[in-house]
């Protein structure tokens, strides 16, 4: 088999997901920003109220089912809508920068990569 034949059944893998969003979040801006991206995602959905509960609280490590769990303690940022998390957005939830609002021109979240704004403030 030829050299240039070889070539052509090279296989791309696509980076890791943990890759992925930390190359995201080098170009994207954090700070207030991720408030800003949550309540984006609600008003896209519908939701007519939003709310945020910053919990400064760090909990007890002691009886956990794990102990990689005792970095999840506590700070926590809660944010809650009162939109419906419909069957279709768990199918979208897992798939970055592949938008299912990038035809809809009134919705402002149309580029799959404002929620991964989140992962500025995350542990992971």
């Amino acid at each position: 088999m030829s050299e240039r034949r070889k070539r052509r059944n090279i296989e791309v893998e696509p980076p890791s997901v943990t890759k992925h969003i930390a190359r995201t979040l080098e170009r994207y801006p954090d700070g207030g920003q991720i408030l800003k991206e949550l309540i984006q995602n609600a008003d896209d959905a519908g939701a007519s109220e939003v709310k945020f509960v910053l919990d400064s609280q760090q909990y007890p490590h002691e009886n956990l089912l794990h102990p990689d769990l005792s970095s999840f303690q506590g700070p926590a940022l809660y944010a809650w809508n009162n939109a419906v998390f419909e069957d279709e957005d768990w199918e979208h939830f897992g798939k970055m920068e592949d938008s299912s609002k990038e035809k809809e021109a009134l919705k402002v979240g149309r580029f799959g990569v404002g929620f991964l704004s989140v992962f500025h403030i995350t542990g992971i």
